[in-house]
Parts: structure tokens; C-alpha cells; sequence
């Protein structure tokens, strides 16, 4: 793991997690929930690139499949005109099946470079989730460390703070207490007319 630099956030190397079998994060609805509106330029580019690649699987297993109908389609055409080829020597025909055993092997030929491709994107995908996988991990633990920080910043002041509202309460209610005997007293000499009088006249 790298150390911090000073003035500048860390980041976790991605291979730490080279064991650990991850699920896409961008699929995980926790995931989505923390990082809706704290994701770093990394975390958006990586998820894109995931994203991306998600999106490029779909289109190989589309195009496969059409291309594997295409295939079976030929095959059955050269089938259909096996008996005119071999048994009455049909030039068309001949022909025809040309050009269908020529669709056949380029169609094999796109299905080939069309599973290599689809055997790598597993491989990228991991490595690009491993990356934000770490870029995650960088996130949350680096902010959890500096909110520790401030914790331990904070407590004095929080407890400088407590002992201020301890002493202002013992005084606000000293300042209760020696109001209702005032009044009480007062209440007594003068009565509670003259000192409805006083409130009116000198209300603060």
C-alpha cells in the first residue's frame, strides 16, 4: 500500500485485491447508493470503461448468435444441393455450394477473432472492477481516516464546549432562581398591580 503524500489523496494499489473475487460494482446497488454524488474523475472513467465493455459482450453474443445462424443456414443450403453436385453434376449448383463453403469459412474466420475478443473482455472487465474496486476502497478509507482525524480535532473543543453549557446552565438557572424571588419579593411590598405597572413601563 502507498503512503500518503502530503496535500495529496492516496491511492491503493490495485493488485492487493488481486485475490479476492469481486462482484461488478457498478451493479451493486450499495455501491450506486454511497458514491450517487461522490464519485472522482477515476471512479467515472472506470465505470464507463466497465460499462463499455458490458456493452461490447452483448453485442459479441448478438453477433455470434447471428453468425452462427448464418452459418447453419449455408450448411443446410450445401446439403440441399449435395444431390445435384455429386449425382447430376449441376454447375449451378456447383457453383452455389461454392460460395456458400466460401460464406462458411468466413464466417468461421469472424467467429474465431469473435471468441478471442470475448475471452479477453472477461479478463479486462475484472481488471478494470479491480481498479475501481481500489479506487473505492481509496475513497472511503481515506475519508473514514480523515474523519477520525477531526474526531480527535474536534473532542477538546466538544469538551471546552460541554464545560461552557454546564457553566452557562448553572448560571441560567441561578439567574431563574434569584428572578422568581425578586418577583416574589416584590409581589409582597407592592403588590401585583404596581409591578404589572413596572413591566409595562420598563418592558425590555
Amino acid at each position: 500500500m502507498k503512503k500518503r503524500n502530503s496535500g495529496r489523496q492516496s491511492r491503493i494499489d490495485p493488485i492487493i485485491f488481486e485475490s479476492i473475487n469481486a462482484p461488478l460494482l457498478i451493479l451493486d446497488p450499495l455501491w450506486q447508493e454511497q458514491f450517487r454524488n461522490r464519485k472522482s474523475e477515476k471512479i467515472i472513467s472506470l465505470e464507463t470503461k466497465i460499462k463499455d465493455l458490458m456493452k461490447e459482450n452483448a453485442r459479441l453474443a448478438e453477433t455470434e448468435q447471428a453468425l452462427t445462424n448464418k452459418k447453419r443456414e449455408c450448411l443446410s443450403q450445401i446439403r440441399k444441393l449435395a444431390g445435384d453436385v455429386h449425382e447430376r453434376n449441376d454447375l449451378e449448383a456447383a457453383k452455389a455450394t461454392e460460395i456458400f463453403k466460401i460464406a462458411v469459412h468466413d464466417i468461421n474466420t469472424e467467429l474465431d477473432a469473435l471468441g478471442r475478443r470475448a475471452d479477453n473482455l472477461p479478463g479486462e472487465m475484472e481488471e478494470a472492477n479491480r481498479e475501481l474496486l481500489a479506487e473505492t476502497v481509496s475513497v472511503i478509507y481515506f475519508s473514514m481516516r480523515d474523519s477520525q482525524a477531526r474526531l480527535i480535532a474536534l473532542a477538546p473543543e466538544i469538551e471546552r464546549l460541554r464545560a461552557e453549557v454546564q457553566r452557562m446552565t448553572a448560571e441560567q438557572i441561578a439567574c431563574e432562581e434569584e428572578a422568581a424571588r425578586t418577583y416574589q419579593l416584590l409581589h409582597r411590598l407592592v403588590g401585583r398591580e404596581v409591578v404589572n405597572i413596572l413591566d409595562q413601563e420598563f418592558k425590555p
